[in-house]
């Protein structure tokens, strides 16, 4: 191969990366652009307002009705209800993994006016 067809053989490999930076990075702008807009929606903003009320309001009745320090046993038939229930009650409570080693058992129930549609039901072991 000549030297001249080496430079240009380089010369395509150069443009062909270029080129393949460049659709990734317009791909990437578009990509945020697209997120940005459905995040700032006012159904987004509304339905983030709610949920962030709910866990006020479920993170409050746990203070309100266990005592600071229990170990509790989070228990319910929805993964994303115990998973919600030991990250709120970290700061309160001692979530523990058997429910022999709790002294009260936890569950979010469903319930009209309260909590954005649930209710944290506590009972004693």
């Amino acid at each position: 191969m000549g030297g001249r067809s080496m430079g240009v053989g380089k010369l395509v490999g150069c443009v062909a990366i270029v080129v393949a930076a460049l659709v990734t990075l317009g791909l990437s702008v578009h990509h945020d652009v697209q997120f940005t807009a459905s995040v700032t929606t006012q159904n987004y903003m509304a339905r983030s307002k709610a949920d962030m009320r709910q866990e006020q309001c479920i993170y409050s009745a746990i203070r309100s009705r266990l005592p600071k320090g229990a170990t509790i046993y989070t228990d319910g038939q929805f993964w994303t209800h115990v998973q919600r229930l030991d990250e709120l009650s970290t700061t309160w409570a001692v979530p523990q993994a058997n429910r022999a080693d709790a002294q009260w058992s936890v569950t979010l129930v469903p319930a009209h006016g309260q909590c954005g549609g649930l209710a944290l039901k506590v009972t004693r072991i």
